[in-house]
């Protein structure tokens, strides 16, 4: 993983308008570039700079701000769990290198957000930690500021992108398993665990909490991670056999480790999305993914508000080939009704009378919803 250093490095912070949460033309943020400057300056995805000139131009009339010493360069700040998880930590590597150097780290964070004093959530102070981090260490950069020496490291991931060999390597110098273990696990805990996003049903499959007693009787344990410290989680994923997630941001906690000992199943909300195959395949030895699952019509206009549907019955049978489960892994048979309340509480949601085309969306809605059960009503003849 490279290293720049650069004198009177000029930054541009994200803006109100701009970057996180505002579509990947409208990121502004960065180290502004010269010439010969690696593309990694800005944020990256996909191995992609994610830059609209024009955006960032625009921020460079005004006379900037100085900022004397020598600093390390973290990128945009964004705080919610996942994309913090996956965009924010993975420069953080070079400051076991340069901490003695540097009078600290910069942030550079949703400018309304800072002004509203949200700043770091108590996850990302354990996260950040975790690298040898502490919040005093960080500087927030909210203006256009000069920096007498910049340290600019490559991000060691990215989001899209497939892990390098090299941050793996890096990962494994964190020794997370002799830093959790003292760490006390939960009450019930099992190694094969489940892991649910039935608080956040109308973000998850349809239904899929109605498995949540099928696997307690193989001895899962149904984790809800948001309702445990960070270092819980890490501790709960290092001491699983096996893992069944659904695909959100919980996945993501598993970037910090280098390896991942359990068996893992991801199952997706989005039949084509790959990124989260990208985070476990590289650090699990047995990885499968279940991916059939439809997506309902929008009812918004919004693609991220389309609910994901699909057959209880052989996602199960995906869990038993598959060996997560044993061929006595048993469905409730009421599936379809824990199912249609999902959708029907969805549509209350989401539904928007006010939008264009507001019946056409809900006729459209309700005939995919019609299908999908004429399929199931199918594969019971």
């Amino acid at each position: 993983m490279e290293i720049v250093q650069k004198n009177k490095a000029l930054i541009v912070p994200q803006t109100i308008q701009h970057d996180f949460g505002s579509g990947p033309t409208s990121f502004a943020h960065g180290v502004v570039r010269g010439q010969d400057d690696p593309a990694y300056f800005s944020h990256m995805r996909s191995g992609r700079p994610l830059l609209n000139e024009a955006l960032q131009s625009a921020q460079l009339t005004q006379q900037p701000a100085k900022l004397a010493g020598k600093w390390l360069y973290l990128g945009g700040l964004h705080t919610h769990f996942g994309h913090f998880l996956s965009e924010c930590i993975h420069r953080a590597w070079a400051w076991g290198l340069y901490r003695d150097q540097c009078r600290g780290a910069l942030f550079l964070p949703n400018v309304k957000e800072y002004e509203l004093d949200r700043h770091l959530p108590g996850y990302a102070k354990d996260i950040l930690g975790l690298f040898g981090l502490d919040e005093s260490n960080i500087r927030y950069i909210t203006e256009l500021t000069e920096v007498d020496e910049l340290v600019i490291p490559e991000p060691g991931s990215q989001l899209f992108k497939p892990v390098s060999t090299e941050y793996l390597r890096y990962l494994s110098t964190l020794q997370l398993g002799e830093r959790l273990a003292n760490q006390p696990l939960p009450d019930n805990f099992s190694p094969k665990v489940f892991v649910s996003r039935k608080n956040f049903r109308m973000r998850a499959i349809a239904g899929l909490h109605a498995l949540e007693p099928s696997l307690q009787n193989e001895g899962y344990f149904i984790f809800y991670p948001e309702m445990h410290p960070v270092l819980t989680q890490l501790k709960v994923y290092s001491q699983a056999e096996k893992i069944i997630v659904e695909e959100g941001s919980a996945i993501h906690l598993l970037e910090l480790f280098n390896r991942i000992d359990a068996d893992v199943v991801v199952i997706s909300r989005r039949p084509e999305t790959k990124q989260f195959n990208n985070i476990v395949r590289a650090r699990t030895t047995h990885f499968v993914n279940y991916n059939q699952v439809i997506l309902l019509p929008s009812l918004s206009g919004d693609v991220a508000n389309n609910l994901p549907i699909t057959d209880i019955r052989k996602l199960a049978d995906f869990l038993i080939e598959h060996g997560f489960a044993s061929p006595s892994l048993a469905v409730d048979p009421d599936w379809t009704g824990n199912v249609k309340i999902d959708i029907f509480n969805f549509l209350l949601k989401h539904a928007e009378p006010s939008a264009p085309i507001f019946k056409e969306k809900v006729i459209d809605y309700l005939r995919s919803v019609n299908k999908f059960f004429k399929h199931v009503e199918a594969y019971d003849k």
